[in-house]
């Protein structure tokens, strides 16, 4: 007597999501009921308002966020659900706003941000989470105050 045992592979799942006046808000792929692969948001007019990867479920890779005519908004990197690596915010015109650095989840690097004009408004620098400079300055443990 012989018995064959054959594995399924389990098959990726298109699930749409809509707006309540019926426009598609969001498209993704799932296996096993868990996000796997591209997720997209959407304006209801129908463009794209957010483009997303997941793994198994978890936001990994390269997000962008988009304003309603099109420009890149924000473009964020995640590792195993966390932000790691750069983290970048646009005007609508594709002047840089907003520049972070992260390490796993923990702000590690330069943070700063610039006006329309170009100019640049604040800048703090973070050393695994920890504030370490404002404004070129150094910030001495004993300068901080715990609230």
């Amino acid at each position: 007597m012989s018995f064959w045992l054959i594995a399924c592979k389990p098959q990726p799942k298109e699930v749409l999501q809509y707006y309540p006046s019926g426009e598609l808000s969001r498209k993704h792929t799932e296996i096993n009921g868990k996000k796997e692969g591209k997720l997209t948001d959407f304006y209801k007019d129908g463009k794209v308002k957010t483009e997303r990867m997941f793994e198994n479920d978890v936001e990994v890779g390269k997000t962008i966020f988009y304003y309603p005519n099109g420009a890149i908004k924000e473009v964020m990197h995640l590792d195993e659900g966390k932000s790691h690596g750069g983290d970048t915010m646009f005007f609508e015109d594709g002047k840089t706003q907003f520049v972070r650095n992260w390490n796993h989840g923990l702000l590690d690097g330069y943070i700063r941000r610039w006006d329309e004009d170009g100019n640049v408004v604040f800048e703090a620098k973070y050393d695994n989470d920890k504030l370490v400079e404002v404004k070129g300055e150094p910030i001495h443990p004993d300068t901080l105050h715990k609230q």
